[in-house]
């Protein structure tokens, strides 16, 4: 008897370290998003918030590798019923006290979408089986320390080496966004449209709609404006001029985004001008380019400190 009880405690015990892992990984594969969705919550800078993500995609993975292995089981176990916990007291707190987009809580990633309530119920069904674990069964082996300080050190190095935080990677690679000038000013001269698109400051976004990184600069952008209390009048977008004004539109509408004033290009002159390279964002103050952004080196700091001044000054 003891020993079948031995049994369903392991297999309970294995299917949620699974569980676990698999939840850091998917969250992982799309960590970008899952980044906008945490920043959204307006808690903390962007900076803070990828290294957030990735310290709790680190700590899920952890804590799913020490409960295969059955590594320090009763502390695990606390603290993985302690988390759950933790996870689903914010989810029945979540539309009181946040104001976010709650069609996908992100437990999964965007591989497999939950819903707020379907979370919940996910996580009262972890923590039942729980209830079947016994810390009991469990023997301390000599090599515990060594081996949870390799699966920390390997997990650490996995995250943080395969998909920096957006500002780890710009420090290290200071990469330089290369932009033929000329060209764009005699581009914008020839829509009729230089003088709103260059007079004071202004941000001016270089979007194709077909391009996935495009539309989450879009929404990273509007989140930066959203949270640091900032006007949407100063954004400007540009688009290739085969694009259909209905899926321009949709590029904004569909993220529950403001459509912003914008001109299209002929695709050779928007590729001529941002060497291939998308999205990019123009930093313009007075007619002159004073910084250039991909979607990577889009920083919160860069895009507040351009435009709070005009901001200030305007009101």
């Amino acid at each position: 008897m003891k020993m079948h009880i031995r049994q369903i405690s392991n297999i309970i015990r294995i299917f949620v370290g699974l569980v676990f892992i698999t939840s850091a990984i998917l969250k992982y594969v799309s960590i970008d998003v899952f980044d906008l969705y945490v920043y959204e919550h307006n808690l903390f800078s962007i900076s803070v918030t990828e290294t957030l993500t990735r310290l709790l995609i680190m700590a899920e993975a952890v804590l799913g590798f020490m409960l295969i292995i059955n590594l320090y089981a009763r502390p695990v176990y606390y603290i993985v019923w302690f988390l759950l916990t933790c996870f689903t007291l914010y989810l029945l707190m979540l539309p009181v006290l946040f104001d976010v987009n709650i069609t996908n809580c992100h437990c999964f990633g965007e591989a497999i979408v939950l819903t707020r309530t379907q979370s919940v119920i996910k996580n009262g069904a972890l923590m039942l089986c729980l209830l079947f674990v016994s810390p009991r069964f469990y023997t301390r082996r000599k090599w515990e320390i060594q081996l949870t300080t390799l699966l920390c050190v390997a997990i650490f190095a996995t995250v943080i080496v395969a998909n920096a935080p957006d500002y780890l990677y710009t420090a290290i690679h200071r990469e330089k966004v290369q932009i033929d000038n000329s060209m764009i000013e005699m581009a914008l001269f020839n829509s009729g449209k230089q003088k709103e698109f260059t007079d004071g400051k202004q941000i001016i976004c270089m979007y194709t709609v077909f391009c996935k990184f495009c539309r989450r600069s879009a929404y990273k952008l509007n989140l930066i404006l959203k949270n640091n209390n900032l006007y949407d009048d100063n954004i400007k977008a540009i688009f290739w001029s085969d694009t259909p004004e209905d899926s321009i539109h949709e590029f904004f509408s569909e993220q529950n985004l403001f459509t912003p004033q914008y001109i299209t290009f002929s695709v050779d002159t928007f590729l001529s001008i941002t060497d291939g390279r998308i999205p990019v964002f123009l930093f313009v103050d007075d007619g002159k380019i004073v910084h250039k952004a991909h979607y990577v080196t889009l920083s919160e700091r860069k895009v507040v400190d351009f435009l709070r001044k005009n901001n200030d000054e305007s009101d």
